[in-house]
């Protein structure tokens, strides 16, 4: 089985990538790179998507480990979109970056990150950076 993880361009996204990757060459399972993008992207964007990952991943440490990068696009539902390529992944496990908060953020939690909780299929992991 694979390890799917969503990449967004923020610390909590570079963090789960870093993440998923160990945990994917632990397991020696696939790394499955999911990005989310809008209706109108061009290719350019894609090879922008798959060069920043590189980036985060030599820069975690683990630049070696094998993944593959799938794109779909959302028109005005990114987290539908995402669960439907997780869906679609035949993943064993999604990775997503989550943020540290408050008793009262933690309570109330992010809603995307709520939705995906909820909606996705497979064991979610939650991965916050260290302090």
């Amino acid at each position: 089985m694979a390890i799917a993880v969503a990449f967004s361009d923020t610390p909590e996204g570079r963090w789960a990538v870093v993440h998923a990757a160990r945990e994917a060459m632990r397991r020696r399972e696939q790394l499955l790179v999911l990005h989310i993008v809008d209706d109108a992207s061009t290719p350019s964007q894609v090879d922008a998507a798959r060069t920043t990952v590189q980036c985060v991943l030599n820069e975690g440490g683990v630049g070696e480990s094998p993944w593959e990068l799938r794109t779909s696009e959302h028109s005005g539902d990114p987290v539908g979109a995402l669960v439907d390529l997780i869906a679609d992944s035949g993943a064993g496990l999604f990775v997503a970056g989550g943020r540290r908060m408050t008793p009262i953020g933690k309570f109330l939690l992010e809603r995307s990150l709520q939705r995906l909780l909820l909606e996705v299929d497979v064991p979610v992991l939650v991965v916050k950076q260290p302090q």
